[in-house]
């Protein structure tokens, strides 16, 4: 029992080459469902990797077992918040799919960075080929803010000619 909760931890602190570095989780309670090759965190969970942060209410990593077991996805629940370097990501709930490489917010989900926010109802961002897509609550639209450099100029090439 507990050589497989060491497998499971070693797990999320192991993980690919495309997301590598140490990984901590700290969480009020964390449950391992060995049959399900599962784990979850629940009460005010901070995630940190690197410059990478996230807080949910709750975390549910989904892994693979073998001979090199790793997270293949985790779902967040619940005031998602993210940060990394000066990005800045919000939704009700979140994505991270190691296997595919791709972040999914959902539900109020917003990205910001110096310059500009983007704000949709989902947003799918593939880490591999750097693709965001931006998509409305049904019958909505997705809203993006640009921010003007100094002077009033605009950070888009040819705007305000």
């Amino acid at each position: 029992m507990i050589m497989r909760i060491l497998l499971v931890t070693a797990a999320m602190l192991v993980p690919s080459m495309l997301w590598a570095g140490s990984m901590q989780v700290e969480a009020g309670k964390m449950i391992f469902l060995h049959k399900e090759n599962r784990a979850e965190f629940i009460n005010n969970v901070q995630v940190k990797r690197d410059d990478f942060v996230m807080s949910c209410d709750r975390l549910v990593v989904n892994y693979s077992e073998g001979e090199n077991t790793q997270m293949e996805f985790a779902d967040a629940f619940g005031h998602v918040i993210m940060t990394q370097g000066d990005k800045k990501g919000y939704a009700d709930t979140a994505r991270l799919d190691q296997k595919n490489n791709m972040l999914t917010l959902k539900g109020n989900a917003i990205m910001e960075q110096p310059g500009g926010r983007i704000e949709g109802e989902t947003i799918i961002h593939n880490m591999a080929s750097e693709k965001t897509e931006i998509h409305p609550v049904k019958g909505g639209r997705t809203h993006m803010t640009i921010e003007t450099g100094n002077k009033g100029n605009s950070l888009l090439p040819g705007a305000g000619k």
